[in-house]
């Protein structure tokens, strides 16, 4: 029987419908693919055998602790197309030349782990121009290429026995080799110390202190000066994906691991973030770095995905320039604030252009589209972070410290410890942590006036607040019992309030207020105790 005309359009219309659905969820598949060829999420990527890298050392222990997340975070999305296969192809050169490796702080398990840290991370896909496919694997090709920048094997001598297309295959499946700045066998290390174990960044010289140090920064992230003959195990240089630096980064991570209830102490012994397994902190702190803003930089994924308005705002100037929206190029400025383009020859040299290559290299074995090439690179972006007249941290409230009530806290146009996330700016989930942050700097006054240099005298708020902050301290710590993590810290915290006040009191002579606080504090330790010893 033949069909009619309107049967035959009926199915060519619905065929026709099921081909754009298909292609507006970023289903296209370029496979089955050519000789030379293989076939890598449904895009034919060069099959390439590539020269045998060099491995370093002695190899992983037969030995070892698993990778564990104590806080048992649930699967995301990332894993059911980003898989164990695919990160082992990317990555053949991890550790040192060994390949990915439960022994060794870059595998696919603990790679797995940050990323449940993190749910947007992989997974995330605003209205944008892209489509979900797209967006996935673009934030994933982002933070490969800084990882090849900063920790890549970066053999330029492929390129002289191989043609580009092949070298390219090779040269960008490079990342995640080196654990330690400068290394293999970086020169901040001891001398005995060859850098092919992740403890061998246990200890450093002087020059691989990275210690950065004024009032404010040894008040909130101090480093540790403990020696060890002529060398220090307070070394805060590059570790990790995509090298953690400087005891404020470290500090920073350290503090936001006690909000997911992981207690290390990482200004103390820095190399934790290479040895630790429980969780496994080398990838988990590249990613908290690459996910999170620190003002007046935005985070470099919401750059990439330009996920909902406010979440990245370039400014009116930048925009006329057409650096707004989902683009790389401005990622480059979150890390070392290279902005030199990208060179011509191949591979080109280290910095900005080898992220932007990298990023063109990972974003075509994705099979997805790098976006305008003029943005790739920050160039030509006329105004950078640093440049915006923004709200930036909090500080104290001047207009108010002479008042008799506790001290208060706004936003400042300067940088600080405590950042302030201005809306519009930033991801609303970043938006509504400051008025946690707020009250973080109104307890801060109570440590800093050998920073905020107040007169004890003129600012009243400090004795008048010493009492109230402490009582609220005391509430947090009633309402987390069982928490007994936050129990050890929170306690510390009290004590030092005890030790703070009582110095502001004895100086301002505000007897009444320091009688208060005694008892109080007798009271509640009491308490306290008979509740966790009972």
């Amino acid at each position: 029987m033949k069909q009619s005309h309107w049967e035959m359009a009926l199915c060519f219309s619905f065929l026709l419908f099921f081909i754009l659905i298909i292609k507006a969820h970023g289903f296209s598949s370029r496979c089955p693919c050519e000789p030379d060829y293989k076939c890598v999420l449904n895009n034919c990527v060069l099959n390439v055998d590539c020269p045998t890298v060099k491995k370093q050392g002695n190899g992983p222990p037969k030995f070892c602790k698993d990778a564990f997340d104590p806080n048992r975070r649930p699967p995301s999305k990332l894993e059911s197309w980003f898989t164990e296969d695919i990160f082992n192809d990317l990555f053949p050169k991890a550790n040192l030349g060994w390949g990915a490796n439960k022994c060794f702080p870059y595998n696919y398990k603990a790679f797995i782990i940050a990323a449940r840290y993190f749910p947007e991370f992989g997974t995330e896909s605003p209205t944008n121009g892209f489509t979900a496919r797209e967006n996935y694997r673009r934030d994933l090709a982002a933070f490969f290429a800084h990882a090849i920048q900063e920790t890549g094997e970066n053999d330029a001598s492929l390129y002289s026995n191989m043609d580009v297309e092949q070298a390219h295959a090779c040269f960008y499946r490079g990342g995640f080799y080196n654990w330690f700045e400068g290394g293999p066998g970086s020169s901040f290390l001891p001398p005995n110390s060859s850098g092919y174990s992740p403890t061998d960044g246990d200890k450093c010289n002087p020059a691989g202190r990275y210690c950065s140090t004024n009032a404010e920064l040894d008040h909130f992230y101090p480093c540790s000066n403990e020696q060890e003959g002529n060398y220090y195990k307070g070394c805060y240089f590059g570790r990790g994906a995509i090298q953690l630096s400087y005891n404020f980064n470290y500090g920073q991570f350290q503090q936001w691991l006690y909000s997911q209830n992981i207690i290390v102490d990482l200004l103390k012994n820095p190399n934790l973030l290479m040895t630790k397994v429980d969780p496994p902190l080398a990838i988990l702190g590249s990613v908290w770095f690459y996910m999170t803003p620190q003002p007046p930089k935005p985070a470099m994924h919401d750059i990439i995905m330009d996920t909902i308005p406010g979440n990245w705002e370039s400014g009116p100037v930048n925009r006329e320039a057409g650096y707004f929206g989902p683009i790389f190029g401005p990622t480059s400025l979150i890390i070392n604030n290279e902005c030199s383009g990208e060179d011509q020859s191949e591979p080109g040299g280290p910095g900005e252009s080898r992220r932007i290559k990298a990023f063109k290299w990972f974003c075509d074995y994705f099979g997805v589209p790098t976006g305008d090439e003029e943005l790739l690179s920050c160039k030509n972006m006329p105004k950078k972070f640093g440049d915006f007249s923004n709200f930036l941290s909090f500080q104290p409230d001047w207009s108010s410290t002479w008042k008799e009530k506790p001290c208060s806290c706004a936003p400042a146009q300067y940088g600080g410890m405590i950042p302030y996330f201005q809306p519009g700016y930033y991801p609303e989930r970043y938006v509504r942590l400051n008025e946690q942050n707020r009250r973080r700097c109104v307890q801060s006054n109570y440590f800093l006036m050998e920073i905020i240099k107040m007169n004890l005298e003129t600012k009243s708020c400090i004795s008048t607040g010493c009492f109230k902050m402490a009582i609220s301290l005391g509430c947090t710590i009633h309402d987390n019992l069982n928490n007994e993590h936050y129990l050890f810290f929170a306690s510390q915290q009290l004590v030092n309030i005890f030790k703070r006040c009582f110095v502001i009191w004895m100086k301002s002579m505000h007897f009444k207020q320091f009688c208060h606080f005694t008892a109080f504090s007798l009271i509640f330790l009491i308490y306290l105790t008979d509740v966790t010893f009972g």
